[in-house]
This record gives structure tokens, C-alpha cells and sequence, in this order.
């Protein structure tokens, strides 16, 4: 399990390791993002390339709020709840902060409790 952080207006932050094709991990943080339903982790194409991962599919389109977008998928190594993942991460120009998607919540609980001011993932 990890505890994550409530950001300034509520926002559901953890912080998880990228693992790079060199095995060097790379904690950051990550916004549990309730709209992004279809996927795993939204990553800024730099950062991914920057890690070292494989391209798996290129120019996938996706629907957003703005429209369609396209991404690049890539085959991603993450460490969350002291567990190894291998996933699809979609990586775009432009991604603000790393976000991590809904399809997380199909293997690991999520459990918000504002009041006492606490929030876990797994």
C-alpha cells in the first residue's frame, strides 16, 4: 500500500518509481487523474524518451476534453505498492504533470478519507 498527499485543492497525489532500461529507478509524483478512465500513466514524450522504453504503438488517437489527440505508447516499468508493473504508458507533447489513470483502480483499492486526512492506493 501507499499513502499518497492531497494536493491544494484536493487533488489525489503518489508518488511512484519509473524503472528506465538501464534499471534505475525514478521516484515521481503522479496526480490520480478521474477523467483519464482508458489508461494507466500519461508521461510528457521527453521524460519517456528520456527513460529508455521501447515504443509499442505510435500515433494512437485519443478523445480529450479539447478534442482528439494522438500519443505515442510505450512499454513502461513502474514500481507501485513495492510491486514491478509492466504497463502502456501513453506519452504526448505537452503533459504538464504525470498523471496516473483510473485502470489502476481494477488491481489496487483506493481508499480517500479527506476529514482524517488520509489516502491510500493498495
Amino acid at each position: 500500500m501507499i499513502s499518497g498527499k492531497f494536493g491544494e485543492i484536493g487533488e489525489l497525489i503518489f508518488e511512484i518509481d519509473l524503472v528506465g532500461a538501464d534499471t534505475e529507478r525514478y521516484p515521481i509524483d503522479v496526480l490520480l487523474d478521474t477523467g483519464f478512465t482508458t489508461g494507466y500513466l500519461a508521461l510528457d514524450a521527453q521524460d519517456v524518451q528520456s527513460l529508455g522504453w521501447s515504443m509499442i504503438e505510435g500515433e494512437r488517437a485519443m478523445r480529450m476534453v479539447q478534442g482528439e489527440d494522438f500519443f505515442d505508447v510505450y512499454e513502461g516499468r513502474v514500481f507501485l505498492d513495492e510491486r514491478e508493473y509492466i504497463i502502456p504508458v501513453l506519452a504526448g507533447s505537452g503533459i504538464s504533470e504525470p498523471l496516473l489513470g483510473l485502470q489502476w483502480l481494477k488491481m489496487l483499492p483506493l481508499a480517500v478519507n479527506f476529514a482524517a486526512e488520509m489516502l491510500t492506493l493498495g
